[in-house]
């Protein structure tokens, strides 16, 4: 049950990551979350989808797999929150590091 909650979790604080990111002049580099991809109830309930599918198929082993790939976005999203906000030369480099 906690890797479930772990994956929930991490869904909603990559939109919020990516919300706050989007506002300081980050894009979004995944096509497939253009637009939504920082509605952190959406993210929720798709977090909250692919759990009960998992179950569903008997594949709940999966989601530690998941868990890690989504610690890594969230990772990154604080990484570039971090250089575009907070690093004096983020101009030079762009602010489009993606998110």
């Amino acid at each position: 049950m906690m890797p479930a909650v772990i994956f929930v979790v991490l869904n909603v604080t990559d939109a919020y990551l990516t919300k706050v990111g989007l506002m300081a002049g980050a894009v979004e580099i995944n096509p497939l979350m253009a637009g939504i991809g920082s509605n952190m109830i959406f993210k929720g309930l798709i977090g909250i989808a692919v759990v009960f599918a998992l179950y569903f198929l008997g594949k709940e082993k999966i989601l530690w797999l998941l868990n890690f790939g989504m610690l890594g976005v969230v990772l990154w999203n604080s990484a570039t929150y971090l250089i575009i906000n907070l690093w004096p030369l983020h101009s030079f480099i762009g602010t489009h590091a993606g998110f």
